[in-house]
């Protein structure tokens, strides 16, 4: 079967012994090969294409990158620090934004995935696993979004051909209960002693919130004489929800809130990776394990599965959709297994709790 056209496009250059190969492909798949004496001289020939390839309508990366930073900002509404993270991560990925989004095939793509696994990051490290396929991932949603009607500027997305290397990793390490309460008791002596960033990270663990959550709480969230949190903006609909605080952390939560006007941020304005330096230096101040801001969400949902709370709850508080994303990447397996034994138990012994052996 004859391969389909991709329309015009430019590919190259192509060292070719002393000579570097510009090639331009015609709307019905003919070619036209061009040499050039220097790297340099082909590259500006191929700007020069492309210039003309936009004349007629068509997108380069850097205009369809463009696009979707404007319909995901205004169509979809996504938070602004949402569209930023993802922005950054296509930005990453597809590094030659001059190039027309056609020109594009699953070769590019493949090395584009290559050159990212073995590239440092700004903080001086290799990308890891987890990094790395989300980059993938938002790359693949982006062109999908490009295929799709009413756009179509590219007839098929030549990202979906490159696979992920590498396993996940779900969750993160968690405090054991002793541990836990070492820590609690000395972010609550770091609370008392005004100490916001102590009082964000008590908010992960006996709330479950994300970093991103507790950072952008603004003083009107608080509400009820201090006893409910909203939660009004998230990145899914689940994530929107009012969550009842903990007495324990009431007059600490209206304390930060006195004197706010509605729109004041109730921790000050701060960054997510805030939440995660405060709560490891919990840790280091209790002497325990250094763990995350993600690891005390995670140990919030054992310790609430292991007590008891349903699944439903555990994974309404977190702000999942789905209660598998809850034991996929959060709760502990033991704390799930528990939980469904307890309730085993409870209808063998007649619906009363059986007592421990």
């Amino acid at each position: 079967m004859a391969q389909r056209s991709r329309g015009e496009r430019v590919l190259g250059p192509y060292p070719i012994g002393r000579q570097w190969r510009v090639v331009v492909v015609g709307a019905g798949g003919e070619r036209d090969s061009r040499f050039y004496p220097t790297k340099e001289k082909a590259e500006e020939v191929i700007r020069s294409v492309r210039k003309e390839f936009a004349k007629q309508g068509r997108k380069t990366m850097q205009e369809a990158l463009d696009a979707y930073e404007e319909y995901l900002s205004t169509d979809k509404q996504n938070k602004a620090v949402s569209v930023a993270n993802t922005m950054y991560r296509l930005e990453t990925f597809f590094s030659d934004r001059d190039m027309m989004l056609g020109d594009l095939t699953p070769r590019a793509c493949e090395g584009y995935y290559e050159e990212l696994r073995k590239r440092s990051t700004r903080t001086k490290k290799v990308f890891s696993v987890d990094s790395h396929r989300t980059i993938l991932a938002a790359a693949k949603t982006f062109l999908r979004w490009c295929c799709a009607k009413p756009r179509r500027w590219v007839s098929r997305s030549p990202v979906e051909e490159v696979q992920g290397v590498g396993k996940r990793k779900h969750g993160k390490p968690q405090l054991r209960i002793d541990e836990a309460r070492r820590w609690v008791a000395k972010a609550t002596e770091m609370a008392g002693r005004g100490e916001s960033g102590a009082v964000a990270a008590l908010v992960s663990l006996l709330m479950g919130m994300r970093a991103s959550e507790i950072t952008t709480r603004v003083a009107r969230d608080l509400d009820d004489g201090g006893r409910l949190l909203w939660i009004p903006d998230a990145k899914t609909e689940a994530g929107k929800r009012t969550l009842q605080v903990p007495e324990v952390l009431q007059p600490y939560l209206k304390g930060l809130a006195e004197g706010k006007g509605p729109q004041g941020h109730l921790f000050g304005d701060h960054w997510r990776d805030w939440v995660r330096k405060w709560v490891k230096r919990i840790c280091k101040e209790a002497k325990v394990p250094q763990v995350t801001a993600h690891g005390m969400r995670g140990l919030h949902s054992t310790l609430a599965l292991e007590h008891g709370a349903s699944a439903h709850v555990v994974a309404s508080s977190l702000g999942h959709e789905s209660f598998s994303t809850t034991v996929e990447s959060y709760a502990k397996p033991e704390a799930i297994a528990g939980a469904r034994q307890r309730r085993v138990l409870t209808v063998l012994d007649g619906g009363r709790l059986a007592s421990s052996p």
